[in-house]
């Protein structure tokens, strides 16, 4: 990596960063796109590594509004979407999966936008911890799908649950790429290196916080839902 390409991936990563620690989802889908041009082993190990230092500063600061309950369904279910995803990486391209993926998070925020909401209650909160699993295992993309079950929740509920949950899911993921030969001192230097940027996003997201209370919030979130399944879902096509 270049001098020129590092400091445009700590730029985007800086930007993903601030985004995440005010709305709880959004470095992936910032930095992401960004990062796999520069080095396409940034996706998806490195850059979970690298939102696990924002989803730890928001389950820290945010621990008050942890929906624990909801949390301890998400971690049961969380298996059955890891099984799943590794499952149907063995059996279909990483192009198909991602396209299903983003295809189930459009038709999800669609359902939303038109005024119908997920359901609430034990049910939904075991889908929200299998489907957030399987995507980030399938697609490395956790916040939109947890989005759409949580777009409802307060917003430091949001933040707290779904990064405590991806702190857990991700260190199993990235331990398993490590088992399977894909994350190795590699993808750990670069994970490493560009750390010092997560750090100066973070007066970004103090910024916006205050400007996203409210409704306005949830419009957001279901907006990085749907963006980033669209921008997934373009990149498979193109790349097809």
């Amino acid at each position: 990596m270049s001098v020129l390409e590092y400091l445009l991936a700590a730029l985007f990563v800086a930007a993903g960063a601030g985004t995440q620690a005010c709305i709880g989802i959004g470095m992936g889908l910032i930095a992401g796109p960004v990062l796999v041009v520069i080095d396409p082993t940034a996706v998806p190990g490195p850059m979970l590594m690298i939102a696990g230092g924002i989803n730890l500063r928001n389950a820290i600061a945010d621990r008050a509004s942890l929906n624990k309950s909801a949390l301890r369904r998400h971690l049961l279910a969380a298996p059955i979407g890891l099984v799943a995803g590794l499952a149907l990486l063995s059996a279909l391209s990483d192009r198909s999966l991602a396209i299903a993926v983003s295809l189930f998070v459009l038709l999800a925020v669609a359902v939303q936008a038109i005024g119908t909401r997920p359901l609430d209650g034990r049910l939904a909160e075991y889908a929200a911890g299998a489907g957030t699993a399987f995507s980030s295992s399938v697609a490395a993309v956790p916040g939109p799908v947890y989005a759409v079950f949580a777009s409802h929740w307060q917003p430091a509920a949001l933040r707290a649950t779904l990064a405590t949950y991806m702190l857990i899911v991700g260190t199993v993921i990235i331990s398993a790429q490590a088992v399977m030969g894909d994350f190795g001192l590699e993808q750990l230097w670069l994970a490493l290196t560009l750390m010092p940027a997560v750090a100066l996003g973070l007066p970004f997201g103090r910024w916006l916080r205050p400007r996203l209370a409210g409704p306005r919030f949830r419009m957001i979130v279901l907006g990085m839902a749907a963006t980033s399944a669209s921008v997934v879902l373009i990149r498979e096509i193109v790349n097809g």
